[in-house]
């Protein structure tokens, strides 16, 4: 077949080549959609957990929206006594976060009673200043305080069980027995005590909380002094 004046076919071997790539390229897997943008406040967090069912059930960064963080991005979040800590187990986080039911967020106050006592324990790790969220599933409340930092949301795991494990048997009692009033008051100087190894100051206040009583349910006034 005669070539047109002036124009040149391609060697069929580089044509080929090309189709090759060509058909390759519009058969390959598109890269992931990029998640969209996290807000603030509660309503930004129902959203973050009402998707949490589309999300890769396999993988624990997409499975928690990635709000597990770094040692360093933790130790930005936390108080002072908290910094340089290990983070919870996140198997308890998981366990609520599996659930099937209606997310509800809330800011955290001390003297909420319906949220747990493990939460409200650890309201002392976030700075003052606007408090960390808590959240539930169902009935089912996520062992976490949730930090909204730099456009995206944080999880905080396992403070409470953190400070719980620091605390001798009997101090231990009276620390987790801390529901309310008096007894958590004391529980806060004495997680720092614990954090901090702060020997003399855990030992002091190991004393007040368990004559105080907060191991009982309810608390018992201490004795009077004679």
């Amino acid at each position: 077949m005669p070539g047109h004046p002036g124009l040149s076919l391609p060697d069929p071997l580089v044509l080929a080549a090309l189709v090759t790539l060509a058909l390759a390229a519009g058969c390959g897997e598109r890269p992931p959609a990029a998640p969209p943008p996290q807000r603030d406040g509660v309503d930004g967090l129902v959203e973050l957990l009402a998707a949490r069912h589309h999300r890769h059930p396999g993988r624990d960064d997409e499975r928690f929206a990635g709000c597990v963080p770094d040692p360093a991005t933790r130790d930005a979040l936390v108080t002072l006594p908290y910094r340089g800590h290990a983070t919870g187990d996140v198997r308890a986080l998981a366990a609520a976060w599996r659930r099937d039911g209606v997310a509800h967020a809330r800011a955290l106050y001390a003297d909420d009673p319906e949220v747990p006592a493990s939460l409200r324990r650890a309201r002392p790790a976030v700075p003052v200043g606007p408090p960390p969220l808590v959240a539930r599933v169902g009935d089912a409340w996520l062992p976490a305080l949730f930090v909204f930092h730099r456009g995206r949301w944080w999880c905080l795991i396992g403070l409470d069980a953190y400070v719980a494990d620091r605390l001798p048997a009997t101090c231990r009692r009276a620390y987790l027995g801390a529901t309310a009033g008096r007894c958590l008051d004391l529980s806060a100087p004495l997680a720092a005590a614990a954090l901090a190894d702060d020997r003399a100051a855990r030992e002091r206040l190991c004393a007040l909380i368990v004559d105080h009583g907060c191991d009982s349910v309810p608390a018992a006034a201490p004795a009077p002094t004679p």
